[in-house]
């Protein structure tokens, strides 16, 4: 009797050729660690040598499950055919429907690359102690020659619970290579002579790649599955490199939200996923990472909101949120049913709807500018079932429900852009079973089931538009109502934020121009300059021989002295702007400008305008020049109230041009709301005139004069409302101007809008300091074990040094060394964590060493030479090193940044006296208006600083009764000092 036969070429066929990319490749793996019950799956591409590293946490598999299944095609360990079949379970884990039922899933790897490694150990207590590994090349199933039944696959067991090394890897790789050379000389026909060498190039070691990037393991008896590409297959690198490229998320779109926990759930995701891209190999970026699919958060910042059941029979109730408002238990039928249950099931839909014009948006600016950017990258309607997604599904490029296709009949009619919906549709197994995959993953077979659904998703949406975002909607008055007032206002702030935002920009201009005329002591030399100027004409009109005319050069040098003092003060004189509220800088810097300006009135114009008097007075004493006081005083006082009126002239007659326009504008109003409603009136009339009402019914005719007077009634009323606007505006105004009230509508404008500023830098700030908690989070999970290990270390080897002379300062230098890497790994974590619980004595010249050892490199480099002085050496400060070490290690770093470009000889001091020590350098000083802000949170003049340095560093010291201080009594030509100081119950 005959048998079907396969050929190698079938797993190649049935694999490799059925993927359409690296990231579906990826994403059946995923699959595969999901029904494993995996908690988490990583990969990780290191883009220097091209190897691809997919591990997860799953249950894994034993020696004889790996042969049984893994290397069998189209196995059925996955479907319970009878109940002695069903797969392991963990007890902890409750039932997970299988995603992979074909048995050819596995197979996506050979698309990844053509050699594998697989290691894999069984969560079952009794299999612990074994690992499988085997290595597989993916040619061989590309040879036309070969049948199944001619490769063999050698498998490595390997026992102690331990990951497999570089030997264990070799001898595998030998033994492989002795197969496919007796498959040669079987079959001369096939070229294998490329696999060998292939194979003589793999180069992967497990134990030292774990102990090199962490996370999921398999030491120590861990279970799980992992995968050892090498090389992957290169276009994994130049889709990446395009996505970056372009912006886009082509390769990524297709991993993001690979389990559900956004849509219509409560519960986190089932599994978690990472796709790590090492740019190089001490750095990566994860591509799938938190944050860059959808949130809960980004569901509620939506205008629309839809969430509901659809029955078996196709109808669909839910909640539907519009804009603020939500209408509960809403019905929408499926009339196409016939009242018949639908071949789909029944399931749920889940999406929210951002407006494509962010002024039709009431989410906030940032959040809609952040959502629009996803949008636009992945945005659609998804498919989970059981939690998991379904491909291409949800891809921006998959508008599977046609709906771009209607909005391009009829934006107005259709309402919805496929590209701006972001949900999900979400079933199960068992209530949609009859919605089947295809086998090359591209979604649903498109059987009557298939249709069924597309039926009635489309209709939903069909119905939504209809009920509620149509002109002629029947729930739809309210959105068009609250879309009109969302662009009101959304115009209204964009317009408001272009004009402020010009007048701070202009002030923060303004004020640049001044601090830099200061620090270059600009005032000091014009003040010096028009000093001598007045002081060489007042002496030339003393030496002139006609008293009258000296009297009247003197009277009219004086006078030009004057009003060149006065024009001096107003170039120096920058206005704040009324009604617009400062950022926290800007206020700084505008506190700082009073006070300098205050200053430069206090040692320079005021008393050059005293000097101008007494010069005049001796010239012309000493030439006995008789000076006409009377005229002298009204002279100087007509040229004041010249000034000062000219100035009034300029703001009333501009006040009263504005006066005049918003009148003319105010009339304009009303003139045209009440010939829009005169012109409502007429249309009514007109078309009441054409109509024949003789035979109407009482209700018929009801209905028309209901009609009639809403058409009135919205145009009244709109135009009511503007008007009633205009004047309450108006009356604020006359009632501020009446009653001399000091604090009118502008300064209620201007601190309203300086608490918002300071709420916006301050979210801004909370978001960049979560994000480092975050990644201190990360850094504190990866070291903690490590970390440990060391401390036990030290604490042995501490009785060794201790009897030891030679090996003391080795390990004193070792632990001082540990003790700032732990200082900085633990900045943010309670305090029992530190290496010392105990304060000790600290000496000068230790933290002098320290400090030389740390920054040996960069003082070298930028050619800084620090000096410590016999003082600072000779001190000792009772504390904790993790608390002392991290703050001069922060000022010296700032130090050797401002100092690096600096001209000259570049020196840091380091010197104490009594309880206060001094660190100084010879760069260039603090400006005046930075002295307080320095210590605030977020503030920073180095670029891309974060502004958390000398703020942690303050709270540190005065969480141990210390103190850091600028020093501002030294001399600023001389340098920047701070000042750390201690209690006497620190010495």
């Amino acid at each position: 009797m005959a048998k079907f036969r396969t050929k190698a070429r079938a797993v190649d066929m049935l694999g490799r050729q059925q993927i359409a990319d690296a990231s579906t490749a990826i994403s059946e793996l995923f699959k595969n660690a999901h029904d494993a019950y995996a908690d988490r799956v990583e990969v990780d591409f290191f883009r220097s040598d091209y190897l691809l590293v997919i591990r997860d946490d799953g249950t894994g598999m034993t020696s004889d499950e790996f042969e049984s299944n893994w290397l069998v095609l189209g196995t059925d360990n996955k479907v319970a055919v009878t109940p002695n079949m069903v797969s392991y379970r963990p007890a902890d884990k409750p039932e997970r429907a299988v995603m992979g039922e074909k048995g050819i899933g596995r197979l996506a790897i050979a698309f990844l690359g053509s050699q594998v490694l697989v290691l894999t150990r069984s969560q079952k207590p009794r299999e612990r102690d074994m690992l499988t590994m085997c290595y597989v090349h993916w040619g061989l199933f590309e040879q036309p020659s070969l049948n199944l039944e001619d490769i063999e696959i050698p498998i490595r067991r390997i026992t102690g619970g331990r990951v497999a090394s570089d030997t264990d890897v070799r001898e595998l790789l030998r033994e492989n290579a002795k197969n496919i050379e007796e498959l040669q000389r079987r079959f001369p026909q096939c070229n294998l002579r490329p696999i060998l060498d292939d194979l003589s190039d793999f180069q992967v070691d497990p134990t030292d790649f774990e102990e090199s990037v962490r996370g999921l393991s398999l030491s120590n008896r861990q279970s799980g599955t992992h995968f050892y590409v090498a090389p992957a297959n290169e276009t994994i690198l130049a889709d990446i490199q395009a996505e970056k490229d372009t912006d886009t998320k082509e390769f990524s779109k297709c991993l993001l939200g690979f389990s559900n926990g956004t849509f219509a759930v409560d519960s986190p995701p089932s599994i978690r996923t990472a796709f790590r891209f090492w740019s190089t190999d001490s750095t990566y970026e994860d591509l799938i990472g938190p944050g860059e699919f959808f949130t809960r958060e980004d569901l509620s910042l939506s205008d629309q909101f839809v969430s509901g059941d659809i029955d078996e029979y196709g109808q669909f109730r839910g909640t539907v949120r519009v804009y603020d408002k939500e209408y509960k238990n809403h019905v929408i039928t499926w009339k196409d049913g016939g009242g018949k249950p639908t071949e789909c099931g029944p399931f749920r839909v889940e999406f929210g709807y951002l407006q494509g014009n962010q002024r039709e948006s009431m989410a906030d600016p940032d959040d809609w500018a952040r959502l629009d950017r996803k949008l636009k990258h992945i945005g659609g309607l998804y498919v989970y079932r059981n939690g998991i997604r379904i491909l291409p599904y949800g891809n921006s490029d998959v508008d599977w429900l046609d709906i771009e296709l209607r909005r391009n009949k009829g934006m107005t009619y259709y309402f919805f852009s496929y590209r701006r919906i972001y949900g999900a549709v979400c079933m199960t197994r068992t209530r949609n079973s009859n919605l089947r995959e295809k086998a090359g993953r591209e979604g649903f077979q498109k059987d009557k089931a298939y249709r069924h659904l597309k039926s009635v998703l489309e209709n939903l949406f069909l119905q939504l538009a209809a009920d509620f975002f149509r002109k002629e909607a029947s729930l739809g008055d309210y959105f068009q109502e609250r879309k009109g007032e969302v662009e009101k206002m959304q115009l209204a702030r964009r317009k408001r934020e272009k004009q402020t935002t010009t007048k701070r920009a202009n002030l923060t201009e303004a004020l640049n121009v001044f601090f830099l005329k200061t620090r270059q002591q600009v005032p000091e030399s014009e003040v010096a300059a028009l000093n001598s100027h007045v002081q060489a004409r007042m002496q030339l009109a003393s030496k002139m021989s006609d008293p009258e005319d000296a009297s009247r050069e003197l009277l009219d040098a004086e006078l030009e002295a004057n009003r060149k003092l006065s024009d001096l003060r107003a170039t120096y004189s920058v206005i704040r702007p009324r009604g617009v509220g400062l950022t926290k800088q800007l206020m700084r810097d505008w506190e700082a400008y009073q006070r300098e300006y205050s200053r430069l009135e206090t040692e320079l114009f005021a008393p050059l305008g005293e000097n101008i008097g007494r010069t005049l007075g001796s010239m012309a004493e000493q030439a006995k020049i008789y000076i006409d006081q009377r005229r002298r005083l009204q002279e100087l006082i007509h040229r004041v109230a010249d000034e000062q009126n000219k100035i009034m002239r300029t703001e009333a007659s501009a006040l009263q041009q504005t006066t005049g326009q918003t009148r003319r504008a105010a009339i304009n109003t009303a003139r045209s709301a009440l010939r829009e409603l005169r012109n409502a009136i007429e249309a009514v009339n007109d078309d009441l005139a054409h109509r024949d009402i003789g035979d109407l019914l009482p209700h018929q005719i009801e209905e028309i004069r209901s009609t009639y007077e809403q058409r009135i009634n919205v145009v009244a009323t709109k135009n009511t409302e503007t008007l009633a606007g205009v004047r309450e505006l108006l009356v604020e105004i006359a009632e501020s101007l009446e009653q001399n009230i000091e604090v009118n509508q502008l300064d209620i404008v201007e601190a309203m809008e300086t608490e918002l500023q300071s709420f916006r830098e301050q979210s801004e700030t909370d978001e960049e300091l979560v994000q480092l908690g975050l990644a201190v989070a990360v850094i504190n999970h990866e070291f903690v074990a490590a970390i440990k290990m060391i401390r036990s270390q030290l604490r042995e080897l501490r009785s060794w040094a201790q009897a030891n002379n030679d090996l003391l300062p080795i390990y004193q230098e070792i632990r001082t060394n540990f003790d700032h890497l732990d200082a900085h790994l633990n900045l943010f974590t309670p305090l029992q964590r530190r290496l010392y619980r105990q304060r000790i004595d600290i000496q000068g010249k230790e933290i002098a060493h320290y400090v030389r050892s740390l920054f040996s490199v960069r003082f070298d480099r930028h050619r800084i030479e620090l000096n410590a002085t016999p003082a600072f050496l000779d001190s000792n400060v009772h504390s904790y090193p993790s608390t002392i070490y991290p703050v001069f290690v922060n000022l010296i770093d700032n130090f050797v940044f401002w100092l690096k470009d600096q001209p000259g000889p570049r020196l840091i001091t380091l010197n104490c006296t009594g309880s206060v020590y001094h660190i100084e350098n010879n760069g260039p000083a603090v400006p005046k208006r930075d002295w307080s802000a320095i210590f605030e949170r977020g503030f920073s003049r180095k670029p891309g600083g974060r502004g958390l340095g000398l703020f942690i560093s303050r709270k540190v010291l005065q969480k141990e009764g210390m103190n850091l201080d600028l020093d501002t009594q030294s001399d600023p030509e001389n340098g920047v000092r701070f000042n750390v100081s201690w209690g006497d119950d620190n010495d």
